[in-house]
């Protein structure tokens, strides 16, 4: 495993394979495992109204379909990006209602992050406990990411490389300008809280290489469930296309 780059810019602290960041939107894969994961234990309908797992849950639309999970896991439900404007995911999914859906469900693909919000709600409220145990129970310990943490903490921080943003948010950035340490919070939700390292990652990575099998031949999720993440399901980012939770590409 190749390393390069420093964790600590001050300090010229090397990155190593043991190195923690937060890994940002590859948490949606995770997100996206456990739901398939609720509905091969029977415990969900993907094609089933959001309002199903979370009464509550609504947008103004002038569409008559309702949003699925299948949307939100697609990112075809019409809804908002998303602002993360608080540190609290109900209270956005919630705030959805003063939004408008712009598009009918299915039909375009618009990148949200309160979308997998919503997610993680539902994933919260159907085991009874929280986002950050439901990865690590189903996820990370039947994988062996012992060092993979499914949440960011203030505790963690001290152990993860910094993150660093432009200084100026009102010009073009080109290398020449100062970098400083990125803004910090807590946050434990599935649009992206996972923290991890390169030696983890390649496990992850060597799963979804096997269809869903871990290196000891146990399935985190079955062959039919993992077949469905990776479908194409809508155009994405120009070329591309989207599965659940996931980019899809096909090279040559």
């Amino acid at each position: 495993l190749a390393t390069e780059g420093v964790a600590n810019v001050d300090a010229r602290q090397p990155t190593i394979g043991s190195t923690l960041f937060q890994i940002g939107s590859i948490g949606k894969i995770f997100t996206a495992i456990a739901i398939l994961q609720l509905y091969e234990d029977g415990l969900l309908d993907i094609h089933a109204p959001v309002q199903t797992c979370l009464p509550w849950f609504e947008v103004q639309t002038v569409y008559d379909d309702p949003i699925t999970v299948h949307h939100l896991l697609t990112h075809t439900a019409g809804i908002i990006s998303g602002m993360d404007f608080t540190g609290e995911h109900a209270y956005e999914v919630y705030s959805l209602r003063d939004t408008e859906t712009s598009t009918p469900p299915g039909t375009y693909f618009h990148y949200s992050n309160v979308g997998y919000k919503a997610l993680t709600l539902i994933l919260e409220r159907l085991t009874g406990v929280s986002y950050g145990e439901v990865i690590q129970k189903r996820i990370l310990t039947p994988l062996g990411m012992v060092s993979t943490l499914p949440v960011i903490t203030h505790e963690s921080r001290k152990r993860m490389a910094i993150g660093y943003t432009h200084l100026y948010d009102d010009r073009p950035a080109p290398p020449s300008l100062p970098l400083v340490p990125a803004p910090w919070m807590e946050y434990g939700y599935g649009d992206g809280s996972i923290v991890s390292n390169a030696q983890d990652m390649c496990t992850f990575m060597r799963m979804l290489m096997h269809d869903g099998v871990t290196a000891s031949g146990e399935a985190v999720i079955s062959e039919y469930a993992f077949a469905r993440m990776v479908t194409p399901y809508i155009d994405a980012f120009g070329v591309h296309q989207y599965g659940y939770g996931m980019i899809v590409s096909t090279f040559d």
